[in-house]
């Protein structure tokens, strides 16, 4: 477990993630909102805009991987705090489709730069057994401030209107800023010499890195349950079985204080067990979770809403196993003191997902059955490619101790 000491010297890189955190639950649930009420745009070309800019933002994540390796983890925190800031204040002169499209982009780009530096920055930090406590405190501290944040944005809303989307956004902005300065105070060893003559990691490698790549391959998979509540539940609920507007309000609450507050117990209780099987069990419980959401329509129209805040409260538990576990696997899997190519590819098991899942699945809603099991062969899929990995799993996939 994280030591009481450590905890005391890197309070700073704590503080730095929860405020950083806070800013983005307070403007994020309002993105697209500000754009059409603040920005005038019609919310099916603000959508397109702000798609298109984050699609784009993929073609850099080669690049990030490489930027860690040159300027190290923790610069590279640095600059993408500098970029989200820079990103959002785009949205203040976001006059045409264009620019809001290269605001998007540019929060985007920090966004997988972060992606990239934050494991690394970890690997650095943590000895190798104890990086899935790290994930996973990470993981509830930010949770617990995204939905903080959250709630604050609907008292901004409540309370200023259109205004209040102009707050939340110089709030979001400052916050990136504030967890800047805070990250300068933040110590981070450096890796050992590297050989002259040894390659350097690169994406490319880790391309072609087998058990690597199925990793990611399985975790992006798995990855489109994630979406159900807090994207398909919303609409499926109200819209396509009539229920009352607070269900997903419920949905969408009880996901947060699952992971916020069963995070750290939940991953008490796995210590000792191999990184594989935690993998493998959060995928059945996915694959149980779905079938589950495949029978709401069928209940009756009482029993609706609480077996969708069900379906929520079991996904958050697969999800708060497997995220910090196979974070802390791809860590190990990668290049000891190089770990930014991998991890700059590894970050495509959560963006991909809430880049291209809300399309996909605003389409899927048209017929929930299809979607529901079309979401269940990406499970089955995410099952296959984890299976890819079983014969070679042995040294690489220790304990979570």
């Amino acid at each position: 477990m994280i030591g009481a000491e450590q905890l005391r010297r890197q309070r700073r890189l704590f503080l730095a993630v929860g405020i950083d955190t806070v800013g983005a639950g307070v403007f994020m649930p309002l993105s697209l909102l500000f754009f059409v009420t603040v920005q005038h745009f019609s919310a099916a070309a603000a959508g397109t805009a702000v798609t298109a800019g984050s699609i784009a933002s993929f073609a850099v994540v080669p690049v990030c991987g490489r930027i860690v390796q040159a300027a190290g983890p923790k610069s590279c925190l640095l600059i993408s705090n500098v970029f989200t800031a820079c990103g959002y204040a785009l949205y203040f002169a976001a006059g045409d489709l264009f620019v809001v499209a290269a605001a998007a982009f540019v929060v985007m780009v920090a966004d997988r730069l972060y992606g990239a530096a934050w494991p690394t920055l970890l690997a650095r930090l943590a000895e190798p057994g104890e990086l899935t406590q790290w994930f996973s405190s990470i993981s509830a501290l930010r949770t617990t401030c995204l939905g903080a944040g959250t709630l604050g944005a609907t008292a901004l809303m409540a309370l200023a209107g259109g205004r209040g989307l102009e707050i939340a956004l110089a709030l979001n902005s400052a916050s990136s800023l504030l967890s800047a300065v805070l990250l300068l105070g933040v110590t981070a060893p450096e890796p050992g010499p590297q050989d002259a003559k040894a390659a350097r990691s690169s994406i490319r490698g880790a391309i072609g890195d087998r058990l690597f790549l199925s990793l990611v391959v399985s975790q992006t998979l798995l990855s489109a349950a994630w979406l159900i509540p807090t994207v398909a539940f919303p609409v499926y609920l109200v819209q396509s079985l009539d229920q009352p507007a607070y269900w997903p309000t419920a949905v969408v609450a009880v996901r947060y204080a699952t992971i916020a507050c069963l995070q750290m117990p939940i991953s008490r209780r796995l210590r000792g067990w191999t990184r594989s099987r935690v993998l493998r069990l959060s995928i059945g419980v996915v694959a149980g979770a779905i079938a589950l959401t495949a029978t709401i329509s069928e209940a009756p129209h009482a029993l609706q809403g609480p077996l969708a805040v069900l379906v929520a409260a079991v996904l958050a538990l697969a999800e708060l196993a497997s995220k910090p576990t196979a974070a802390a696997e791809a860590v190990t899997m990668a290049p000891t003191g190089d770990e930014g190519p991998y991890m700059s590819l590894f970050q495509v098991t959560w963006t991909v997902s809430y880049a291209v899942g809300p399309a996909v699945i605003g389409l899927g809603l048209h017929n929930p059955p299809q979607l529901w099991a079309g979401l269940g062969l990406c499970v089955a899929a995410s099952a296959l490619a984890h299976r890819l990995r079983a014969p070679l799993r042995g040294p690489r996939s220790a304990p979570l101790m």
